[in-house]
């Protein structure tokens, strides 16, 4: 069966290390395309992310979303997120996901669900980012944040937070791709 993307494909021919970092590593690629055309391409070989969308529910039934508060210093300003973080290298997903709740929130999820997955950048970064519905959230622990953490946990209705993406503080897309995935997920079940 031929491939139908072969004209789309770039071969490697060489690559190098540039840098490294716990983040990110990055590298040269030198690449041909189908047509004979060589070019020089910069990839952030970046390790998987979580997000985490914690949901509670009021007794009268309002969703809110349990999010935190944190200084970004790439943008230099304060944002409000999604509890989210690297995963481990060996690390399964939802054990990251679990794990990333709890430090950041001290809290943990009676039912944890995989609602997406989805490449951050893939022009130039080789990671994947999962997206986890967190229900039946009960206070387990104190927070217990990585030495260079500064954050605080809050929460927002889901219609605060629905009004308010893409301005203000909720402002990282990867919670704009986190709320689309829990939207996405409630619509299935309907």
């Amino acid at each position: 069966m031929p491939d139908r993307d072969a004209h789309l494909r770039w071969k490697e021919l060489s690559r190098r290390s540039l840098a490294a970092s716990g983040l990110f590593d990055l590298v040269e690629a030198q690449r041909v395309s189908s047509n004979g055309r060589r070019g020089d391409f910069w990839i952030l070989e970046a390790r998987d992310w979580v997000n985490v969308v914690p949901v509670i529910r009021d007794p009268d039934g309002t969703r809110r979303f349990l999010m935190v508060r944190q200084y970004r210093h790439g943008a230099d300003l304060i944002t409000t997120e999604f509890p989210a973080g690297l995963i481990e290298r060996g690390e399964d997903p939802s054990a990251a996901a679990a794990r990333e709740l709890e430090e950041e929130t001290g809290h943990r999820a009676g039912r944890l669900s995989l609602i997406g997955e989805l490449r951050p950048n893939p022009a130039f970064m080789t990671n994947r980012c999962f997206t986890f519905l967190a229900e039946d959230l009960v206070r387990a622990s104190a927070l217990s944040l990585d030495e260079l953490e500064v954050l605080e946990p809050l929460t927002l209705t889901a219609d605060e937070v629905d009004r308010q993406m893409g301005r203000g503080e909720l402002v990282n897309a990867m919670t704009v791709a986190a709320l689309f995935a829990y939207h996405r997920h409630l619509a299935a079940d309907r």
